[in-house]
């Protein structure tokens, strides 16, 4: 998908992008071969085929597209850097920034599992992250990264999908917990109804030596790291179904 893609062009929108598919022009490529497009002036074709030959220098680097999509289609990064994706959930005592404090960050990239825990492992994440080059979340851009970045003191280069904006573009709101059943995800019966305020509480137990609250605290944030990549393997098909359903009803009508 990302090589359909013209919207991340500069005063390139979502418009312009559906004239090009329509005209045939359905890739990099395509538009790079064009000697000409109905409706576009020379020197504008001339100066999207320039931006062009810098989004294909740039293919290996994320965060070149990220910075000039918007939020709610990022979505279309997925597959081509799905091998170097990270999905990530972080615990907190609390919902208030700067009154909170981190207490497990799950990570997950499709393979292995990882979690940090405060007071064993936590100082190790700043490290591990630089690994990745992609982040998905749900609300991590309004929540768990400016929170990492402020715990760490430092800001993460990665490109980021947030899946709350992408899922809301399709209709899915509400929180995680409301959004998960509707794409077949059910969690183990010991941890369904659990939400933000009972890890803080389980947390509370564990600082208190209750091992057993710990272990379904870790357990809690697991699914909810877990689950991010179910959804967002959905979420793009679901997108790009959406996004390309124009072109292919053109091709069948042909």
């Amino acid at each position: 998908m990302l090589k359909r893609t013209f919207i991340h062009l500069p005063r390139l929108g979502p418009a312009t992008e559906l004239h090009l598919w329509r005209q045939g022009l359905e890739t990099w490529e395509d538009l790079l071969a064009a000697r000409r497009v109905p409706g576009m002036q020379p020197g504008r074709l001339a100066g999207h085929q320039r931006h062009l030959e810098e989004s294909l220098a740039h293919v290996d680097q994320p965060t070149y597209f990220s910075c000039r999509l918007p939020a709610a289609e990022r979505w279309r990064l997925f597959q081509q850097y799905r091998p170097h994706t990270a999905y990530l959930d972080i615990e907190t005592t609390g919902a208030s920034w700067p009154h909170l404090i981190v207490t497990v960050i799950g990570l997950y990239d499709g393979r292995e599992f990882y979690q940090f825990v405060l007071g064993q492992n936590l100082q190790d994440f700043s490290d591990h992250i630089d690994a990745y080059q992609m982040l998905v979340t749900f609300n991590g851009s309004q929540f768990d990264l400016p929170v990492l970045q402020a715990v760490f003191g430092r800001p993460f280069f990665q490109a980021h999908i947030d899946l709350r904006f992408v899922l809301a573009r399709l209709g899915y709101k509400g929180g995680l917990k409301k959004i998960e059943p509707r794409f077949g995800l059910q969690r183990p019966s010991d941890l369904e109804g659990l939400d933000g305020y009972d890890a803080v509480l389980l947390w509370q137990r564990a600082q208190r030596g209750d091992a057993a609250a710990l272990d379904t605290l870790l357990a809690y944030n697991r699914e909810d790291v877990i689950n991010l990549e179910t959804l967002m393997e959905q979420a793009y098909h679901l997108a790009a179904r959406r996004t390309l359903a124009h072109l292919q009803a053109k091709k069948t009508a042909l």
